[in-house]
């Protein structure tokens, strides 16, 4: 459970908000969804200028629970998309710039904290310096311009076309479509990142994970396996989450050699950043190769026969109560 205390924050209750009702259409659900998300994202950003930097993190959640849903409308084929995936890929990239400085900032003291010798107190110290002032370099750059005032035109316009978003298939079908789509590419990135073992493919798999916990979160409530399946999911991406930002601290490290001048930390730095690589993929496949090793339409017809044994327990549920109050 998270311990934010930015209003909005990722609480259990916020987090079980992020589900469809069991007396709404999918489509209709997908939609109000959406729009909530998106007023979340847009509140959070023009709050202040520029916002903190929990701002940004709620901000960049909530746009991401929105392209997930998204793209389960797109698999259906669905309409009423039109600029809006490019809308929201502005607007991440704006929020992502600055969240992404200060998670190196975060990645660096979490390493040197596991490995206190990891960086020599001069070293530890000059690479701090060069983090933080990327970050005041990004937030800057974000003031002097538009950055703020376009994020926030950019949502209110994607949150209006929200509004004529439309899965081509009535009912769960389109959920189940879109999970099973979602499914698939887990499988197919999961492939490729295990047999070329490349930063890039684990990060594009990880994405895939994210794109799958989001879509069964929305009907969560539907049966425990289900939850075993979300908090495994969970668990994944965010060990890749930290592995890609290694890799990026790497990277950034190793752009500029006046940053880590010293060959010994130098090496010992890359030494330990691949050990912890290594341990995180292994720690990501354990927890759920056993879930994408199952067939995408089997795995989908699942998930569609839990949430409509969900519904039907719901809406019994419902009448019961109503004669209970009538009588």
């Amino acid at each position: 459970m998270c311990c934010c205390v930015w209003p909005g924050s990722c609480t259990r209750s916020t987090q079980m908000a992020f589900q469809l009702h069991s007396d709404e259409s999918v489509s209709k659900g997908f939609r109000r969804l959406a729009r909530k998300e998106l007023k979340i994202a847009r509140e959070a950003v023009a709050k202040a200028q520029p916002p903190p930097d929990e701002a940004i993190h709620e901000a960049r959640k909530s746009v991401k629970k929105v392209r997930a849903i998204l793209q389960l409308v797109d698999n259906d084929d669905g309409t009423g998309l039109d600029r809006c995936r490019k809308r929201l890929r502005s607007v991440n990239h704006t929020l992502s710039e600055l969240r992404d400085a200060e998670v190196m900032i975060e990645t660096l003291a979490d390493l040197r904290k596991k490995h206190p010798h990891l960086f020599s107190e001069h070293t530890y110290a000059r690479v701090h310096r060069d983090l933080s002032a990327r970050k005041r370099g990004a937030q800057r750059s974000a003031e002097r311009g538009s950055a703020w005032s376009d994020v926030v035109r950019q949502l209110r316009r994607v949150r209006r076309s929200a509004k004529g978003w439309r899965p081509t298939h009535g009912g769960a079908d389109a959920l189940v479509r879109g999970i099973q789509a979602v499914h698939r590419q887990g499988c197919k990135a999961m492939t490729r990142a295990l047999n070329r073992q490349r930063a890039d493919d684990f990060h594009a798999w990880r994405k895939e994970i994210k794109a799958l916990w989001y879509a069964l979160r929305l009907v969560e409530q539907s049966d425990s396996k289900l939850r075993r399946d979300i908090r495994a999911l969970h668990q994944a991406e965010t060990w890749l989450g930290d592995e890609h930002n290694i890799v990026v601290l790497c990277d950034q490290i190793s752009r500029d050699a006046t940053i880590c001048r010293d060959s010994i930390d130098r090496d010992r730095f890359q030494l330990v950043a691949d050990r912890e690589q290594c341990r995180l993929r292994e720690k990501v496949v354990a927890r759920v190769r056993r879930l994408y090793e199952r067939r995408s339409g089997a795995y989908a017809r699942d998930v569609e026969r839990m949430w409509k044994d969900w519904c039907r327990q719901s809406s019994r549920s419902r009448a019961r109560g109503g004669r209970r109050a009538a009588a």
